[in-house]
């Protein structure tokens, strides 16, 4: 169902996202009221959009038709290239000691992986503050946690803001689909690792995800 009624959106969101284009770029020749209008509906557009490039991700998970292409990757240096093609060029990407360097990954489900959660600490926390590549106690695997100084997330969320549709009680008041952790979760669980919430010492939130370092 949601597969079906993504597509069907598809095109009226393409007609409304090309109106509101036409109208922004004219916004200086509009009055001050109607430009706060504008700006309502630019958002809830672009929010509307997301939300169908996501549920059509989903549904293709769902259905067994995301392919998963793994490949050992040098983890530090794909990290910065997808940080970079989101814009964060002076993001901190620190690597700890005896942390492995190389994992086993789908490139582009690691791009959505990391670049959700980018996003969300811009959305959710003023950007994030740092992003840490973790040796995992006890596992062969690696661990990376994107950082943020934000309000954090309460214990009694953590679990939840993975599921889809759910967001946090910091989140409330804030554009979203609710469906960026639960993609993250998906992927992350597609590669054979985990995906979590945890605090930040000094304040925040930690977003780790757990990647396998040997091929499956």
């Amino acid at each position: 169902f949601a597969s079906d009624v993504s597509h069907e959106l598809r095109s009226p969101i393409t007609a409304l996202t090309a109106a509101v284009e036409v109208l922004d770029a004219r916004r200086a020749d509009l009055p001050q009221r109607t430009q706060q209008a504008l700006d309502v509906v630019t958002g809830q557009v672009r929010r509307f959009d997301q939300m169908v490039i996501d549920l059509l991700e989903l549904s293709r998970i769902d259905a067994g038709a995301a392919d998963v292409n793994v490949e050992e990757v040098d983890l530090p240096e794909l990290t910065e290239r997808v940080a970079h093609r989101y814009g964060y060029t002076s993001l901190p990407i620190e690597v700890q000691r005896r942390a492995p360097r190389t994992a086993y990954v789908d490139r582009i489900r690691f791009e959505r992986i990391l670049g959700n959660l980018l996003d969300n600490a811009s959305a959710h926390a003023d950007g994030p503050s740092r992003v840490s590549i973790e040796p995992a106690p006890g596992r062969r695997a690696v661990l990376l946690a994107v950082e943020d100084e934000g309000p954090g997330v309460a214990a009694s969320e953590r679990t939840r803001i993975f599921e889809r549709f759910n967001r946090g009680s910091a989140a409330r008041h804030r554009i979203g689909t609710g469906l960026g952790l639960a993609l993250v979760a998906e992927h992350a669980a597609a590669l054979g690792g985990l995906a979590w919430a945890e605090d930040r010492p000094g304040g925040g939130a930690r977003f780790v995800v757990q990647f396998p370092t040997e091929a499956p």
